[in-house]
C-alpha cells in the first residue's frame, strides 16, 4: 500500500453489509457495518444506519488487520 490519501481513493467495488447483533425486532436489522474495497488498496467502513449515510472510515489493510486483532483480543472491552 502507498502512502496515498485513502479518502482520495474510489470504492472499487460494491458494499457488503457484515450484520451481528440484532434482533431485528422493529424490522430494521439495523445492525450492519458495511465494507468496501479501495481502489489502490484499502478499504471503506461505514455504517448501514440512516444517520450514518454517506460518512465513511477509510482504513488499509494493515490498519483494518491491527484493529481486528485488537478486538478480538478484548483490547476493546
Amino acid at each position: 500500500m502507498s502512502n496515498e490519501n485513502l479518502y482520495e481513493q474510489v470504492v472499487a467495488g460494491p458494499f457488503k453489509k457484515l450484520c451481528g447483533g440484532g434482533d431485528n425486532s422493529d424490522g430494521t436489522m439495523e445492525d450492519c457495518l458495511t465494507v468496501a474495497p479501495l481502489s489502490g488498496g484499502g478499504f471503506a467502513l461505514g455504517d448501514s444506519k440512516p444517520a450514518g449515510a454517506g460518512r465513511e472510515l477509510r482504513m488499509s489493510k494493515v490498519e483494518l488487520t491491527s484493529f481486528a486483532r485488537a478486538w478480538l483480543s478484548g483490547l476493546a472491552e
